[in-house]
């Protein structure tokens, strides 16, 4: 069996906001941390797994210290730059009328 794993966190303000103004969730939100995250998205990593009748195996092969995600991102910025915003290469970017 294969399985992903997607663990994750998200900041959606107006989620957010309903549980903040609701004592039996709010309770549970340091709101001063939050406010440090606000307007950040989130984020998700994602794991698949093969699981046999002799283990599990990790399939997937991504960054996931946050030296590794700095510097691939890194990397990913700097390969990007030769692709215009449409995300084609800028020697094969069609001519426009």
């Amino acid at each position: 069996m294969v399985l992903t794993i997607e663990p994750g966190i998200y900041f959606i303000d107006h989620l957010l906001d309903q549980a903040l103004a609701d004592p039996a969730r709010g309770c549970f939100i340091n709101n001063k941390a939050l406010q440090h995250f606000r307007g950040f998205g989130g984020v998700r990593i994602e794991d698949d797994i093969a699981v046999t009748a002799s283990g599990v195996e990790l399939l997937t092969c991504v960054p996931c210290t946050p030296d590794q995600i700095e510097t691939f991102m890194a990397e990913l910025h700097n390969s990007c730059k030769a692709f215009d915003h449409h995300g084609q290469p800028e020697a094969i970017k069609p001519e426009v009328p």
